[in-house]
């Protein structure tokens, strides 16, 4: 379930996230960087995760963990490691990096 990133980083997938991908039938996801600009400051937010391919695969490093192909945006940061799980906001649920940290 994790896996080693040339850059260091061990990537993690719960799980929870594992199961939520096989029920929509997908092997891929990707992690890019996300860019919210409020009133001309950009500010920082954790990465989003997707179900499925990028539309851009060659802006991301393309690693395999557990059969599922992770897409790692080049424009992020590296982190020592990151875990991918589940959230639910009512019916809806989504992927997210769990325990990214914002320092300030």
């Amino acid at each position: 379930m994790d896996l080693e990133l040339k850059t260091n980083t061990k990537i993690n997938i719960t799980q929870k996230a594992l199961e939520f991908l096989q029920k929509s039938n997908k092997v891929e996801l990707y992690i890019e960087r996300l860019v919210v600009t409020q009133c001309c400051i950009p500010l920082s937010t954790p990465p989003t995760v997707h179900k499925g391919c990028p539309s851009k695969p060659e802006d991301f490093h393309r690693y395999v963990v557990d059969n599922i192909t992770v897409y790692y945006d080049r424009n992020l940061i590296t982190k020592r490691e990151l875990t991918i799980d589940t959230h639910r906001f009512g019916f809806f649920k989504e992927l997210i990096i769990s325990d990214w940290v914002i320092k300030y």
